[in-house]
């Protein structure tokens, strides 16, 4: 496979900035082509959507620059990298003409069960090992740059011995992967598990984030929590903690995108426009040092 965009499409000195692309507000969203730098394509989307997905899609090519994105790979279950799937993934990024792609570092699947929802892996020195493999078979396969993507997880294995940073770090320095930050999922599990997003984001190598992902979602309480739990919903606006942590990001790392995301309540375009907005003036105002985060 191989790709006639140049990555230079995408890349630049500050980062291009766009939403993920969704059908329903397909109207919307081409009427307002010129407000975004870059469309995130869910490669799920173009592999399974019927005739006005894909059409829809194919009709960008050229028009916008575009990265991929995936949801089905599922490189954390146990089992060998479902090389038909991955076949899949590269013939949709040859057609659409896209020079990257990032998945999340998640299990979705079990043999012969899609479980249908991003689960957390056991940060272990096994489960790294395995990954580790798993990923340059990935890298060797694909003809574009390979980045994981930071889920957002509503539960951790006790078996964990690796903190989030520790795990990905080590997967960094083994294999090169690139890093798909997604800020919100950060300051979500920060939340919902006491540890300091500000040291994990300081923690990443300097320049790992390829893209970055900005979305919100709502805080939810229960009589069955033991307190309030942060969602990634991709349903809301993004809250202003996100953007301090994406200015905070920012300072070591020099991402080629930043997607905001939006999956449900997708007809509230107005929150959509505004979210883009926000992450255009973060990001205009760290061209001022005196708006740097120390």
């Amino acid at each position: 496979m191989s790709s006639n965009t140049p990555a230079a499409a995408v890349l630049s000195a500050t980062p291009a900035i766009g939403i993920g692309f969704r059908l329903p507000i397909v109207e919307w969203t081409m009427a307002n082509l010129g407000s975004f730098d870059v469309f995130e394509i869910t490669v799920d989307h173009y592999i399974y959507g019927g005739d006005r997905t894909r059409g829809a899609i194919k009709d960008l090519v050229g028009r916008i620059p575009l990265v991929a994105h995936g949801i089905g790979l599922s490189i954390g279950t146990d089992v060998p990298v479902d090389e038909a799937y991955l076949a899949q993934v590269a013939a949709a990024i040859e057609a659409l003409k896209i020079p990257s792609y990032s998945e999340h570092l998640a299990w979705t699947k079990v043999p012969g069960y899609d479980v249908a929802n991003l689960l957390p892996v056991p940060k272990s020195y096994e489960v790294a090992e395995s990954l580790i493999e798993k990923i340059k078979f990935v890298q060797a396969y694909l003809d574009v740059p390979f980045s994981l993507e930071n889920i957002s997880y509503v539960f951790d294995f006790p078996d964990s011995a690796l903190s989030d940073s520790q795990f990905f770090n080590l997967i960094f320095q083994e294999t090169g992967v690139g890093m798909l930050l997604d800020v919100e999922n950060v300051l979500v599990n920060s939340q919902n598990y006491g540890f300091d997003a500000l040291t994990f984001l300081d923690e990443l190598p300097a320049g790992i984030a390829t893209g970055m992902h900005m979305a919100g979602g709502p805080v939810v309480e229960r009589p069955y929590l033991d307190g309030p739990f942060w969602v990634d919903s991709h349903a809301q606006e993004v809250p202003d903690q996100a953007l301090m942590l994406l200015a905070h990001a920012l300072q070591r790392q020099q991402p080629q995108t930043i997607i905001v995301e939006r999956d449900a309540r997708v007809q509230y375009v107005d929150e959509i426009a505004s979210d883009v907005a926000r992450v255009r003036k973060c990001v205009a105002a760290l061209g001022n040092p005196a708006a740097r985060v120390a």
